[in-house]
């Protein structure tokens, strides 16, 4: 990469890291997903909730299929990768900022998490993501969202205190 190249930085990455151009660690990555999966469901879990998405009122079946294609898309969305796990905070950021937070988290992550520091800042998270989404269901060019999870700092640290 030349100097004159945009070249983000996340806030937390967790590797192993691809760093070398044309080097992706598609298996390593793979295995490590195998191996913290419960740590990943529960992070699923926690950002399908966030966005109402399993609720009381949803039927199992369907909190199954949406838990199980959220789990694929973690597995399967970024194979290029330069991290196993990235994550953004923000906290006190324009709307536009937010936005580039959530697209480096999911570009440079095969899992990728935006925590809003502050409730104003989640919920910005949420709405951000409900809008990528929205795009996507009406075929609007739009920034798939795949491996990204919505979860707020305290959920954040009370997944990790857990596990």
């Amino acid at each position: 990469m030349n100097a004159n190249t945009y070249s983000p930085r996340l806030d937390i990455a967790v590797g192993p890291f691809s760093l070398a151009d044309g080097v992706r660690l598609i298996n390593e990555y793979d295995e490590l997903f195998d191996a913290k999966i419960e740590f990943i469901s529960i992070l699923v879990r926690t950002h399908l909730s966030n966005l109402s998405l399993i609720t009381a009122k949803t039927s199992n079946e369907m909190q199954q299929i949406r838990f199980n294609k959220k789990i694929d898309d973690l597995r399967h969305f970024n194979f290029n990768s330069r991290c196993f796990l990235s994550i953004e905070i923000e906290n006190a950021v324009t709307r536009k900022h937010l936005m580039g937070g959530a697209i480096n988290a999911s570009v440079l992550g095969r899992i990728a998490i935006a925590v809003g520091y502050t409730d104003e800042m989640h919920n910005a998270f949420l709405n951000l993501y409900r809008y990528f989404s929205f795009l996507q269901n009406v075929d609007k060019p739009t920034f798939r969202t795949n491996n990204l999870l919505i979860i707020s700092s305290t959920q954040l640290e009370n997944i990790c205190n857990e596990a």
